[in-house]
């Protein structure tokens, strides 16, 4: 595994070093600052976002797989993922599953806007975040009132 970066743009300065020193891509330069933590099969995981994306496990595994790198570069995790995995999870009526994975990438959201100007509230208000981040965020309510009706039911 690779090693342990500092903050956010340390991260990124390290990602475009690589990127300038070795000519590599910046899917390749992450990979060799985490060790591969990047990669699914083999492959980077936006290679699976196409494809891949109705297959609930590689979708999970692939969230693992952005968390990983995210827990050494501090590159946040691509929402696609989670989204995916939340949607696919809501169709087979996993709604814990759902609202877990949602809720996981939310999580994340609320740490790295802890530390700027403007909550993670008024950034989704203001779509100050990528449409998918907002689609998350506003995801998240709608799975935990699926699941606790769900837990009703049951």
């Amino acid at each position: 595994m690779g090693r342990k970066l500092g903050s956010q743009d340390e991260a990124l300065e390290s990602i475009f070093d690589v990127m300038v020193d070795e000519n590599v891509s910046r899917g390749e330069a992450v990979e060799k600052l985490t060790g591969g933590a990047n990669l699914v099969d083999g492959k980077h995981t936006w290679e699976h976002a196409t494809d891949g994306k109705h297959d609930i496990d590689l979708m999970k595994r692939c969230c693992e797989a952005e968390l990983a790198t995210y827990k050494i570069t501090g590159d946040l995790p691509a929402p696609f993922y989670f989204l995916r995995v939340a949607i696919l999870s809501s169709k087979q009526k996993k709604h814990q599953q759902e609202a877990d994975y949602l809720q996981m990438f939310v999580d994340i959201l609320c740490r790295e806007y802890a530390r700027d100007d403007m909550p993670l509230e008024e950034a989704v208000k203001k779509r100050v975040l990528s449409s998918t981040d907002c689609e998350i965020y506003d995801r998240l309510p709608k799975a935990k009132a699926r699941l606790a009706k769900q837990k009703l039911e049951s």
